[in-house]
């Protein structure tokens, strides 16, 4: 009777928390002028593995249709949205997309990861300049500045740099991809583990401690040779720069930061919180300007960010910062005997409520004891009970009491509307 291992249920609270949450992020995505966008939860598989790197592609769930095509359920939402871009054209540039859908992977669940979760982000196609980078880095502060997180840093990097470190170091280029995947697992599996299995991909032990010493040690002298690794740097700067004076924003530069996806090009970034160490980035991002390409379309820059729903919720929980959840209803009407009339009277006098007020609005139709019933009520938090018997059919009035003061009074059902409002 549980869900399918790497998932979960949410029960009403949690319902409420993630869609609090995830309309606040909305919020702020419309503000920056980005358009939601929806995509079909399952692509074709070619689709999916195009640029996802190794790792990724073994963790999507794939299937074959009655057709006999191979599918797969997606795993981010960055892919289908670059296949849009490819398929349509004529869409006028800049693009300024956002989702808030869920996403599968088959990955080994624990704190922090599910195999069934959320992701709200942006992307932004069509814009090649740091200006670009910056904007989506900001917007992904201020996304999660909404939701009242408040703890929080901003790592940022650049593929090129890492790669001409590496590659200096003695990694062949032929297995720079394999040397990204282990050092994106540093923060999960620690140094010791990033050490060992650098220095079987074709460099010396020696080398690779020195090169992560430099990727890792903030404020470390980078000796870049290449001409992308001072392209890199540079860039980083006036992100950087535009950032902290334009948005008021602060980032870290950070070198172990690399992302596990295959398809980033330069500029990554992830954000962190002090409970990292347990439920790992609650968002991150980077430049992908090759990816629309493989799949088909024309070499157009992009960018983007997505924020971890499920982590950022774990994360304002350990916080304490989780919004608050109102209660269910807010009036109760509490019909009082077995009269079919009086049930029917009480279920007309709840549409009246609910279709002149804004007040959520229940009927109890199986009230055993009034009393029991209306404790229960105001334990739920209810403000107001209605209740009618015969005697208020009759002569077409109702029972108001107010479950915050425990007052009562008995009014006509054309003025109970007037007497919620004003109480």
């Amino acid at each position: 009777m549980r869900p399918p291992r790497g998932t979960k249920d949410k029960l009403p609270d949690e319902a409420f928390i993630k869609r609090e949450i995830c309309e606040r992020i909305r919020r702020v995505f419309e503000l920056y002028g980005y358009g939601e966008v929806e995509t079909p939860a399952f692509e074709h598989l070619e689709v999916l593995v195009a640029k996802a790197g190794e790792e990724v592609v073994e963790q999507i769930y794939a299937f074959k249709d009655k057709a006999g095509r191979d599918l797969g359920l997606r795993f981010e939402l960055t892919t289908p949205i670059a296949r849009i871009v490819a398929s349509k054209l004529d869409m006028p540039k800049p693009i300024r997309f956002y989702y808030i859908q869920p996403v599968w992977r088959y990955e080994e669940p624990q704190r922090g990861r599910l195999r069934e979760f959320w992701q709200a982000g942006i992307e932004l196609i069509g814009i090649s300049d740091p200006a670009g980078d910056a904007e989506v880095i900001a917007v992904a502060y201020e996304s999660i500045k909404s939701t009242g997180l408040d703890r929080f840093e901003i790592r940022v990097s650049h593929r090129a740099v890492v790669e001409d470190i590496l590659l200096s170091a003695g990694i062949p280029k032929s297995r720079l991809p394999e040397a990204l995947r282990v050092l994106d697992k540093l923060e999960k599996k620690g140094k010791e583990y990033v050490l060992s299995e650098l220095s079987k991909l074709g460099a010396s032990l020696e080398a690779v401690e020195k090169a992560l010493a430099k990727l890792t040690t903030p404020g470390s002298e980078l000796e870049v040779v290449s001409q992308a690794g001072r392209e890199g740097l540079k860039r980083l700067e006036t992100i950087q720069d535009i950032l902290e004076n334009s948005y008021n924003v602060k980032v870290t530069l950070d070198f172990g930061i690399v992302r596990g996806l295959g398809y980033y090009t330069g500029p990554v970034f992830e954000v962190k919180t002090p409970q990292a160490g347990e439920i790992g980035s609650i968002a991150g991002g980077g430049r992908y300007d090759d990816l629309i390409s493989s799949l088909g379309g024309p070499q157009i820059p992009a960018t983007g960010m997505a924020i971890g729903i499920e982590r950022l919720i774990e994360t304002l929980e350990l916080e304490k910062r989780t919004p608050k959840v109102p209660p269910q209803f807010d009036v109760i009407v509490i019909p009082v005997g077995d009269s079919l009339e009086v049930l029917k009277y009480a279920v007309r006098v709840a549409n009246v409520v609910r279709r002149e007020s804004s007040l959520r609005t229940i009927v109890e139709y199986e009230a055993k004891s009034l009393s029991k019933t209306l404790e229960r009520a105001s334990k739920r938090g209810a403000r107001f009970a209605i209740i009618v018997g015969e005697k208020e059919v009759s002569q077409g009035k109702v029972n108001v009491r107010n479950l915050e003061k425990w007052s009562e009074a008995t009014i006509a059902v054309d003025d109970v509307v007037n007497l919620l409002a004003s109480q």
